[in-house]
């Protein structure tokens, strides 16, 4: 049987690299666990800030 996560201890950083390989659009620190447009700030939007939670259950 295969797996989904490979190590559970470097799942979200896997995920992370597994983000910005697929995403070149996005910055993605994996160390800092952030991702972030490139073009980021952008004139005339508004920034969000988003995070906690577990999949289909966030945290707010």
């Amino acid at each position: 049987m295969k797996m989904l996560i490979n190590v559970p201890e470097t799942a979200v950083a896997d995920a992370l690299r597994g983000m910005a390989v697929a995403h070149p659009e996005l910055t993605v620190d994996v160390e800092g666990r952030v991702v972030v447009r490139r073009d980021a700030p952008v004139a005339g939007k508004v920034g969000l800030v988003s995070g906690g939670g577990s999949g289909h259950e966030p945290l707010h």
